[in-house]
Parts: C-alpha cells; sequence; structure tokens
C-alpha cells in the first residue's frame, strides 16, 4: 500500500477550514443584511419628520424610546417577512412582537396615533393570508401606502402635536419610491414586472423632474436611471432582494427629502 504523501494529509484539513469559512460567510450574511436593511428602512421613516419638524417654530424634539423600539421590531419584521416570501412561520411569531409593543405604546398616545399604528402590522398579516390574495400589485400599494403614512405621521405628530397638509404632500415620493423599490418583492417575474416596474418607475421619474434642481436632485435622478434600466432586471437571488433594494430605496428618498429641506 503506498504511503500517505504530506499533500493527503493536508486535504482534510484544508476542506474543514473551507467548511468553516462558508459557516462564517452566512452567519454573516443572516445578520448583517437584515440590520442594513432594517437602517435602511428606520431612516426613511425618522429622518424627514424629524428635519421637516425642526423647520417648525413649534417643532420641539421630544424622546420616544418605546416608539424607537417599536419602529425598530416593525422594520425587521418587514425585512424578515418580505424576505421570506410571505411563507415561513417565523414571520408569525416576529408578527407578534409589534401588536405587544403597541398595547404599551396605547399608555402614552392617543388612540388615533395606535390605530394608525396599528395598521401596518394588520396589512402584513393580510398580506400572509393566500386566499385574500395582496401578494400582487393590490398588496404592493396597499403597504406602500401605510409604509409611507403609518410611521412617518406619528413620528411628526409627536414632535409637533399637529399635522399639516404640506408635510402629508411632501411624503408622496416617499410612497412612489415604496411602489417602485418594492415591485419586485410583490412581483417578481415575468411580463408583468416589467409593466409595473416602468409605470411606477415614470411616475417617480417625473416626480423627481418637478422638484427643483440641484446636486441631490441629480444624483437621485441617476440612482432611478440606473435601477430602472439595469438594476431591477437582475437575477437576484432572493435572499439579496430585500436588502438590495431596500438599501436603494433608502439613499433615493434620502436624497430626494435633503432637496425638500434646503
Amino acid at each position: 500500500m503506498p504511503p500517505v504523501t504530506e499533500y493527503e494529509n493536508h486535504q482534510p484539513n484544508r476542506a474543514h477550514r473551507s467548511r468553516k469559512t462558508k459557516q462564517r460567510i452566512n452567519y454573516k450574511t443572516i445578520w448583517v443584511t437584515p440590520v442594513l436593511g432594517s437602517i435602511a428602512q428606520l431612516l426613511m421613516w425618522w429622518t424627514y419628520p424629524l428635519i421637516y419638524s425642526k423647520q417648525l417654530t413649534a417643532g420641539q424634539w421630544q424622546n420616544n424610546p418605546l416608539l424607537m423600539t417599536y419602529s425598530i421590531f416593525l422594520a425587521l419584521t418587514i425585512y424578515i417577512t418580505f424576505n421570506r416570501q410571505f411563507k415561513s412561520i417565523l414571520n408569525y411569531l416576529l408578527l407578534i412582537v409589534p401588536f405587544i409593543l403597541l398595547f404599551f405604546l396605547y399608555r402614552e398616545m392617543t388612540i388615533q396615533q395606535v390605530i394608525i399604528l396599528i395598521l401596518m402590522p394588520i396589512a402584513l398579516v393580510l398580506i400572509h393570508l393566500e386566499w385574500l390574495n395582496l401578494q400582487n400589485i393590490f398588496g404592493l400599494i396597499l403597504f406602500s401606502g401605510l409604509a409611507t403614512l403609518s410611521l412617518p405621521v406619528v413620528i411628526f405628530y409627536q414632535q409637533n402635536t399637529f399635522l399639516t397638509k404640506p408635510f402629508l404632500f411632501s411624503l408622496f415620493p416617499l410612497f412612489l419610491c415604496y411602489l417602485f423599490y418594492m415591485c419586485i418583492i410583490f412581483i417578481p417575474d415575468g411580463k408583468e414586472k416589467r409593466i409595473t416596474s416602468l409605470v411606477f418607475g415614470t411616475i417617480l421619474l417625473l416626480n423627481i423632474l418637478s422638484l427643483p434642481w440641484n446636486v441631490w436632485t441629480f444624483i437621485a435622478l441617476i440612482i432611478l436611471i440606473f435601477t430602472w434600466t439595469v438594476l431591477i432586471n437582475l437575477d437576484l437571488k432572493q435572499q439579496y432582494r430585500m436588502p438590495f433594494f431596500t438599501i436603494l430605496q433608502a439613499i433615493t428618498v434620502l436624497l430626494i427629502f435633503l432637496q425638500q429641506a434646503h
């Protein structure tokens, strides 16, 4: 029997190291992408209401740790449920957390604020129910509308104790960004995806073009066109779609909001 060479002795060790490397990469992927996706979602909800409030003479900076905690868990729930295509039992377990937090928020907020906040987790539950058939353009519109109005409106009201029509109208670009960037989550394949992204992309493009021109507007326009023509047609794996397009959406939204803040 021929002697075992030094190269062969090292083969199992190399295979073992390779498996450990893959495990480390998968471990980081599991945690890094949800964190980045959730942070992107939180930036879209919190940045603009706080910037807008500071421009008002009546605006006061108020800390609300419980509302921040609720928004963090809601952002994480949205990321995980969408990233798993509404098909994991973990989704339902996560959806329980926002409802529990709302029970404690009820003691600090008005009933109107709580109703606005509870609409988002209720919508997520409804979208999961296959017999309602909301995992399509109708679910996309429902989610986009509530994601635009729920947290930003409550955050603005918390800072100012009132709402203004100009603030509500200024959230329209955020609504359009949700429709465009989340289209690939609700309508991931086929001709319907291309048509839907074309329609919502065109509306968002016209909206950006209607804004005052500056460097922020120009960068947002470049990102939109590049996403519309190239990125949305890439065959990304399912686990990368949500973080990839959520981060792109957050960048576009923040650029638009920075433009409006000047």
